[in-house]
């Protein structure tokens, strides 16, 4: 009896830990959701997502670079449009 109890214990400590580091690996922001400051020649800068800067200055796939977001400890994100 004393054994499952243990058992019991020791399952319902390891189910937390696993729940407790899927958790975090979820709520980790993904790189779509990485907010930049933006900037692009002859427009205001802004601040946003690579979405919200694609839709704000009208960029799309091209050679040519339409927008920079920096920001603090990621590497800079280019935007570019035909």
């Amino acid at each position: 009896m004393k054994n499952l109890k243990f058992s019991i214990l020791a399952l319902t400590f390891a189910v937390g830990i696993i729940g407790a580091i899927a958790e975090k690996t979820l709520a980790k922001p993904k790189i779509a959701d990485q907010v930049y400051s933006w900037t692009a020649a002859g427009q205001p800068p802004f601040i946003g997502t690579t979405a919200q800067a694609m839709a704000n200055y009208g960029c799309t796939d091209g050679p040519l670079i339409c927008a920079i977001g920096t920001s603090p400890g990621v590497p800079n994100n280019v935007l570019h449009r035909p």
